[in-house]
């Protein structure tokens, strides 16, 4: 037996769908400019202080480099990623976040000290907030989120039909 509820307690149908567009829209309004904040861009730039500890980096290895620490950092190894611990002399103290491969592979590192000689470094790079590239991205998902909401926006009724294809003869 199918239960149904009484007629004086069902909603209408334009209720939930006056419901469902103004949560949408309240929803797009308060997550729209997080997700952009959450969603921001950084890039690898020459570092610009004199003394850039406590920012995170990257460190492109020479070839040397590379073979000098194996036994450190594991085989071919052509960037370090971490935070700048110090600099001191002749070395650059890295707390390790990742290291990258020559064959593209990557290792995780879990703040694991590493020292690295500045002869071994053919480039040290900081990173930092890319304004450009944020921006960029930032229209980009403007108009995605336009296009998706364009696509499903109707009134949800579609013209009567038979939902039989026609021209044909029915045998």
């Amino acid at each position: 037996m199918l239960m149904t509820r009484p007629a004086r307690l069902r909603r209408p149908v334009s209720y939930s769908l006056q419901y469902f567009h103004m949560l949408h829209r309240c929803l797009m309004r308060r997550l729209a400019p997080l997700l952009v904040l959450v969603s921001g861009c950084y890039g690898y730039y020459p570092i610009t202080e004199s003394n850039p500890a406590g920012h995170e980096v990257q460190v492109t290895l020479t070839d040397s480099g590379a073979v000098v620490l194996a036994r450190q950092v594991g085989p071919f190894a052509n960037e370090l990623n971490g935070r700048l611990v110090s600099v001191s002399g002749n070395d650059y103290v890295l707390a390790m976040s990742s290291v990258h491969q020559r064959d593209g592979n990557e290792t995780s590192w879990r703040g694991e000290r590493v020292a690295v000689p500045r002869p071994l470094i053919a480039r040290l790079e900081e990173r930092r907030f890319s304004r450009g590239r944020t921006t960029l991205f930032s229209g980009a998902l403007a108009i995605a989120l336009v296009a998706v909401r364009q696509a499903f926006q109707g009134t949800g009724s579609s013209s009567p039909g038979s939902g039989l294809p026609t021209g044909g003869t029915g045998k």
